[in-house]
């Protein structure tokens, strides 16, 4: 019976489900990769402006401030400090004394202004101690602006003490706020870039992996599918020949060697299967032989024994003759049923006459018998063909019309045979109801019979092939096709057609 390979849809294909794992498997490595170097790069850009910029900025202002203190001179201290805060990230500098209060800054506002220690800003290095520090932190303005803060003590020394007093260890700090807005800026341009990489990369990477995937594993399993397709139609003459050597092809070899071993099971079954046909139809023929020759006999001279009373019995014996014509009728019921069962199990025409003349007859009478108008036309057919073919032919066909009698409800049928080509092709379509032939075919279904297993099993002893289509509504179309070579024929030419 046919079968054809469904094609699957490309998103529930093996090859999608493949493709989308890696993709996902190296999208998250790849983004893994990428959130580390940022961060990682981003630490090293503000390690680098905390351990050399903004120390070195902050020594040299610190040196530089020292004469301009000590002389007193404000307004060196403030261009310091202005020069200074035109470096491209000093956001701003300014100079605390020892209790918090800005003694000098670019900005006029901040002059004078007492910072607490207690700020936020401050508690970062000042937790829960007032103690000067030489420290460096990152805080976000209220602005949203992230800076990069690094604070100098002001050393007390000698040069210092005409001011300060020597018990004093440091006279203020030197604060400078480094804006991270060029950092987050080049960061930024990065992460665009790397981003355009990474999709990019996963791009290639995925069509790369689709071609590779598709040559290495999908196209060779395709040819698994298409083999077991034939599997299903009991071809196992379907071989696999892989030149490379690894699992796929080791799986080839595997799959070849039980295609063969399923074929030498399948012929040993043929050929079982084939003796136990062979000596059905032999007890078939002998049953039917014994039925039409001794019991048929029997029953045809009790019948004439029965006519033969009748002559004989007086006129005023009613009541006997009504019983003598009660078993004249039964007996002649008895002789139809017996020849028609003996018909049933192997008509003897079919050894005497061939094939089609048997078809012929056995449709006719099915016609009569159903009131199913049916069309029976056979054509190429010269003589008797070999007793496997006739007989396997004979039993497929009246299989099939005794399912639509029995099940399809049709009012037409149509038989058509043609011997062509070393080959036999034989149909038969009706117009009944149909049937679910999947449905039919499970081995759990309740209305799975052993009719069409019947027909594909002699099929396939004759090594042929049976296509059986239907479905609710729309009927039923059977195909067969057995091999047999013309030469065989002994007869005259049948043409025959009846309807």
């Amino acid at each position: 019976m046919g079968q054809s390979v469904k094609r699957i849809s490309f998103h529930h294909s093996l090859r999608f489900k493949i493709i989308i794992g890696l993709t996902a498997l190296l999208t998250l490595t790849l983004t893994t990769l990428f959130v580390i170097q940022y961060f990682h790069h981003r630490n090293k850009m503000i390690r680098n402006l905390q351990e050399n910029v903004s120390p070195h900025l902050t020594q040299m202002v610190n040196d530089v401030l020292k004469n301009a203190m000590i002389s007193k001179n404000l307004n060196e201290m403030k261009y310091i400090l202005e020069v200074v805060n035109n470096y491209p990230d000093v956001k701003n500098i300014f100079i605390m004394n020892r209790i918090g209060k800005v003694i000098l800054s670019n900005d006029e506002q901040e002059m004078g202004r007492t910072i607490d220690i207690q700020d936020a800003t401050c508690q970062i290095c000042h937790y829960r101690t007032t103690e000067a520090l030489n420290k460096t932190v990152i805080y976000t303005t209220p602005r949203g602006e992230k800076i990069f803060r690094n604070v100098n003590p002001i050393y007390n020394r000698k040069e210092c003490f005409p001011c300060h007093h020597p018990s004093e260890k440091i006279t203020g700090v030197l604060v400078t706020d480094f804006t991270l807005k060029n950092i987050e800026r080049q960061l930024q341009a990065e992460v665009k870039e790397n981003l355009l990489f990474l999709l990019l990369t996963i791009l290639i990477s995925t069509l790369v992996i689709g071609i590779a995937l598709n040559q290495l594993v999908i196209k060779k399993l395709q040819y698994f599918v298409e083999a077991t397709s034939f599997f299903g139609r009991g071809d196992f003459k379907r071989s696999i020949d892989f030149k490379t050597d690894d699992e796929i092809k080791r799986l080839a070899d595997s799959f070849n060697l039980m295609a063969k071993t399923l074929m030498e099971k399948k012929e040993l079954e043929r050929k079982y299967l084939s003796r136990i046909i062979e000596a059905e139809e032999n007890e078939r023929r002998r049953i039917s032989r014994e039925l039409h020759d001794e019991i048929g006999q029997a029953l045809t001279a009790i019948r004439f024994n029965l006519d033969r009373i009748d002559k004989c019995l007086p006129e005023t014996s009613t009541m006997a003759r009504e019983r003598l014509e009660e078993a004249k009728t039964l007996s002649q019921q008895t002789i139809k049923a017996m020849r028609r069962l003996s018909m049933d199990l192997r008509p003897a025409m079919l050894d005497d006459l061939g094939l089609i003349p048997t078809l012929r007859w056995y449709i006719q009478n099915f016609s009569n018998r159903l009131n199913i108008d049916s069309q029976f036309q056979a054509t190429g057919f010269v003589g008797k063909l070999p007793p496997p073919i006739e007989t396997a032919f004979y039993r497929i066909i009246q299989e099939a019309l005794n399912n639509i009698g029995k099940h399809a409800e049709a009012g037409r049928v149509e038989i058509f045979m043609e011997h062509k080509d070393s080959m036999i092709y034989a149909s038969v379509t009706d117009n009944g109801k149909g049937f679910d032939l999947d449905k039919v075919l499970r081995p759990e279904s309740k209305e799975r019979g052993s009719g069409i297993i019947g027909m594909q099993e002699r099929v396939s002893i004759l090594k042929g092939h049976i296509d059986i289509r239907s479905k609710p509504g729309s009927g039923t179309h059977i195909r067969i096709e057995i091999p047999c070579p013309k030469g065989s024929e002994n007869d005259e030419k049948d043409t025959g057609l009846i309807g």
